[in-house]
């Protein structure tokens, strides 16, 4: 059983030193014209403050890189390229929002490695004279339902004291830990909900208040505009919020899912003018619209076609391995689909690293040997569609 933990950091894009970002500049290769032209840009900068209608009196900014500005993010970037090699938990930055898991089998020791690594990333903020808001720095424990946590032992703190130096315990914070005794208590990472047990309950639910104010306005002007046009709002108000992040939180249980379904389901309804009894899959082929059960797989073959053919980011290279890299002595019959780990618990089968190649390897047809993107989920939504009962 392995027990994560996720530390955020929020860092601005005002608080980044000129001088240091000339230094990772020329260290990433700019050089000569294109390195001057840059520190032209960020020079000659100043700023006032007004208090009362009292101007104080300009002062150059050694610092910022211009927030809202179109460079602003690409200078931003560059400043914090190297943060991943000041600890050894894995971290995933995007833009000002920094996300660090670290994993073990028991508290004590996990609790033990992890203030060591906060305590190094203190000092690269230190180092490159930024600051942590530590108040808004939470962590939260990943665990299946029947692993048992003891409060008292869950203790990581910030350390911005530095090395070799003596300890000073005003600049030593408490990480606040996000839980609520009884109650599901999430955080929201990109616009996804997060709980200790990867449930979703609370993305489910949040999508589901969104469909429903949509629902309504939909329902009042149903009678009013074309069947056209209701599709036109389906797919503007109702689809983007199913469809956002659908590979992360379609591992929630069936029981979860199934609220959402009934929400797509009142919607395809609305759209097709039909009774609220009425069968839906004829109506969501008539429409050629995917149900959530078709819409998920059609995004997983999706992620797992763009794997196939190299077409995701390098993080995703090698995630998973087909039978025959794995056994290249042996002629096996499904030496071309990928090897999908043993696993015992029934909460992994969901989980994206056993269900995706899984999926892949059940759907039998040749269109995923196409390497056109566009030409494949054609494809695969027409066959999709057609598997409905009409």
């Amino acid at each position: 059983m392995h027990v994560g933990k996720i530390f955020s950091y929020l860092v601005s894009f005002d608080v980044c030193s000129h001088e240091i970002l000339f230094k990772k500049l020329k260290k990433m290769g700019i050089r000569g014209t294109a390195f001057e032209w840059f520190k032209n840009y960020l020079s000659g900068r100043t700023q006032k403050v007004d208090i009362n209608g009292c101007l104080s009196d300009a002062r150059e900014l050694p610092i910022s890189v211009l927030q809202g500005s179109i460079l602003g993010p690409i200078l931003f970037l560059c400043y914090i390229n190297d943060f991943w090699k000041g600890t050894s938990l894995f971290s995933v930055l995007f833009a000002d929002d920094t996300t660090c898991l670290a994993k073990g089998k028991t508290i004590p020791p996990l609790i033990e490695y992890a203030n060591a690594e906060l305590k190094k990333i203190a000092n690269w903020f230190l180092a490159n004279k930024m600051a942590v808001n530590t108040a808004k720095t939470k962590f939260i424990i990943f665990r299946t339902r029947g692993k048992v946590i003891n409060n008292v032992e869950c203790n990581p703190v910030f350390n911005s004291n530095e090395f070799g130096m003596p300890e000073d315990q005003s600049l030593i914070f408490p990480i606040e830990r996000i839980y609520n005794e009884g109650a599901v208590t999430s955080f929201k990472l990109l616009g996804v909900l997060f709980d200790e047990f990867l449930s979703f309950d609370d993305h489910v639910n949040g999508i589901c208040k969104k469909l429903s104010k949509s629902l309504f306005c939909i329902n009042r002007i149903k009678n009013f505009v074309k069947k056209e046009s209701l599709l036109m709002l389906y797919y503007a108000m109702i689809h983007p919020h199913i469809n956002y992040c659908l590979n992360i939180y379609s591992c929630a249980n069936k029981t979860t899912l199934n609220r959402l379904r009934l929400k797509q389901k009142e919607a395809i309804r609305i759209v097709a003018n039909a009774g609220y009894r009425d069968h839906t899959e004829p109506l969501f082929r008539r429409l050629n619209v995917l149900p959530l059960d078709q819409l998920i797989s059609f995004s997983v073959l999706k992620f797992m076609h763009s794997f196939k053919f190299n077409l995701l980011p390098f993080p995703f290279m090698e995630t998973w391995i087909t039978n025959r890299v794995r056994n290249p002595a042996r002629n096996l019959r499904n030496a071309d689909d990928f090897y999908v780990p043993a696993h015992n618990f029934a909460t992994l089968k969901r989980l994206p690293f056993f269900n995706f190649p899984k999926s892949w390897n059940e759907y039998d047809s040749l269109s995923k040997l196409n390497p056109v993107p566009h030409l494949y989920l054609k494809n695969l939504k027409s066959a999709l569609i057609s598997n409905l009962n009409v």
